[in-house]
């Protein structure tokens, strides 16, 4: 515990985005290189089969813009406050608070169901596979 290492700053995944454009380019950069290395070396088929490469990797970097990007620009508390003061003007949201204290219950908190005998306490746990 002595050389725990403790951040001073926090970026809240602001970071992330930065890497994965660095990560991009490097890779577009590294097709690149590998189309002029293959040229170069003359293995023309190596060379037109690494054209689909950038291609792919843009087409990736796309879909991650969309599908991943607006989880770090948008803070999930600003969205919890939105959605919070939105359930406020409606008018259903009480129904549903009454119906989510009584949807589930854990099994330990059910009754216990004993059998008015007084055997059990005379029972082993687990009995045989013979009887």
């Amino acid at each position: 515990f002595i050389n725990v290492y403790e951040p001073k700053y926090e970026t809240a995944g602001k970071f992330w985005p930065i890497v994965h454009n660095s990560m991009i380019f490097s890779l577009v950069l590294m097709h690149a290189i590998a189309v002029g290395i293959f040229t170069i070396k003359k293995l023309s088929t190596a060379s037109t089969l690494i054209f689909p490469l950038p291609v792919l990797t843009l087409l990736f970097n796309e879909y991650c813009r969309k599908r991943f990007l607006p989880n770090f620009i948008a803070y999930p508390a600003e969205v919890l406050i939105k959605k919070d003061r939105e359930d406020q003007d409606d008018a259903t949201i009480a129904e549903f608070f009454d119906s989510l204290a009584i949807t589930y219950r854990h099994p330990a908190f059910l009754a216990v169901h004993h059998s008015g005998t007084g055997d059990s306490l005379n029972r082993p746990l687990l009995s045989s596979p013979e009887t």
